[in-house]
C-alpha cells in the first residue's frame, strides 16, 4: 500500500509535471509561471550557463524536473496563483558528489497549535511571512550541473548545446532543505534568536516568537513593533550576514492551507 501522504501527492489532480500541464485547459497561466519562475533564477544569478564542452570530464550532469501546481483559495475555492518549481532530479544525485547529510527539521504541529492558541488567549500581534524563491537563497555547497528544463531554450542554444551551472541551492536535491535550514537558523542566531530546546525550528528574541516550516514563518508577540523589528533585521544583509527576500503577509489567515474557520 502507498504511503498516505504519497499517495495524496501522486493523485492530486492540481499538483503535475510539465508534460501533463501542457495539457491542461489552463496551459498558458503555467506557461507564464514557468516565465517567471525562469527570469527570478536568471535575475538573482543563481546559475550559470555553460557550453557542454566545459563541463568537467567526467561530470554528471543531472535532469531538471518541473512541478507544477495550481493554488487554491481555501475559502473562495477559486484558484489565485499558477505555480512552476523548477526542481533538479534528486534521484540521480550521488552520496559524497552531491551531498552528504540529508535531515532538516520543520515545526511541529503541537508547536504551531500551541502559538496560535497563546495569540489568541493573550491577544498576541501576528505576522505571516513567506521566504520568496527561498531555497535558492542558500549557497550551493557541492558543484553541480544541471541540464536545461524542458520547454527553455536560450539565444545562445538549447539542451543540446548547454547546461546549467548551479550557483545557489535548488529545490529538488536530497540536501536542498538541510542547506536552506541551515542558512536560515544561522541567521536567526545572527540577529539575536534563541532556537528552541524542544523544537528546532522555534526561536525566540526577548518577547518574540518565530517558527517556521520550510519557507512559511510565523512571527507572534505582544509587541508589533518588535515583531517588524525582528523582520526587518532579518532582511538586514549586515545582521543577518546572509541576504534573504521576505515577503511579509500581514496577520495570519491561514498556515500551510489550515484555516480557523
Amino acid at each position: 500500500m502507498a504511503d498516505p501522504i504519497g499517495f495524496k501527492v501522486s493523485s492530486d489532480p492540481d499538483i503535475m509535471y510539465y508534460h501533463q500541464a501542457m495539457r491542461a485547459s489552463d496551459k498558458e497561466q503555467f506557461l507564464a509561471a514557468i516565465v517567471k519562475e525562469i527570469n527570478d533564477h536568471i535575475t538573482n544569478n543563481h546559475w550559470q550557463l555553460v557550453p557542454k564542452s566545459e563541463v568537467p570530464a567526467g561530470t554528471k550532469v543531472l535532469d531538471s524536473v518541473w512541478s507544477m501546481k495550481r493554488k487554491w483559495d481555501i475559502r473562495t475555492r477559486e484558484v489565485y496563483k499558477w505555480k512552476a518549481r523548477l526542481n533538479i532530479h534528486g534521484g540521480q544525485q550521488e552520496y559524497g558528489i552531491h551531498y552528504t547529510e540529508t535531515y532538516f527539521p520543520v515545526v511541529n504541529w503541537s508547536s504551531v497549535r500551541l502559538i496560535t492558541i497563546l495569540s489568541i488567549i493573550n491577544r498576541w500581534c501576528t505576522k505571516q511571512v513567506d521566504f520568496v524563491l527561498a531555497y535558492p537563497q542558500a549557497p550551493l555547497h557541492y558543484d553541480t550541473y544541471m541540464k536545461l528544463p524542458p520547454g527553455v531554450e536560450t539565444i545562445h542554444g538549447d539542451g543540446s548545446t548547454h547546461v546549467l551551472k548551479l550557483l545557489q541551492n535548488i529545490y529538488g536535491g536530497k540536501n536542498s532543505g538541510r542547506i536552506w535550514n541551515e542558512y536560515l537558523v544561522q541567521s536567526l542566531i545572527n540577529i539575536g534568536f534563541k532556537q528552541s530546546k524542544f523544537d528546532e525550528c522555534v526561536f525566540f528574541r526577548d518577547d518574540v516568537i518565530f517558527l517556521c516550516y520550510v519557507d512559511d514563518g510565523i512571527f507572534a508577540g505582544p509587541n508589533l513593533n518588535e515583531i517588524n523589528n525582528a523582520i526587518e533585521d532579518l532582511s538586514d544583509i549586515g545582521k543577518a550576514k546572509n541576504r534573504y527576500v521576505i515577503e511579509d503577509q500581514g496577520d495570519i489567515k491561514d498556515y500551510l492551507g489550515i484555516t480557523g474557520r
